[in-house]
């Protein structure tokens, strides 16, 4: 998705996706001594193509980079569930 996120044009790669915790996102993306905040209809957009690319995946074309299912596996694990 190529789309303009801090007036600056971005490119988001949702196959690049994985899950992970929040402790480990050690900081907010800045800009302009600010933190960035994803505005709500961007968020839709990239929430609705993630979940697109999971039904793709569970159908048997699975376009992920990662190994998202181990990821997800070792988070689950480390959360005791």
């Amino acid at each position: 998705m190529i789309r303009k996120i801090a007036n600056k044009k971005s490119v988001i790669l949702l196959q690049n996706a994985f899950p992970t915790l929040e402790k480990y996102i050690d900081h907010p993306h800045i800009v302009n001594g600010k933190p960035l905040k994803v505005i709500d209809t961007l968020k839709d957009e990239i929430t609705s193509n993630f979940n697109y690319l999971l039904s793709l995946k569970k159908q048997g074309l699975n376009l992920f980079f990662p190994d998202i299912d181990r990821i997800k596996e070792m988070m689950l694990e480390e959360l005791g569930k």
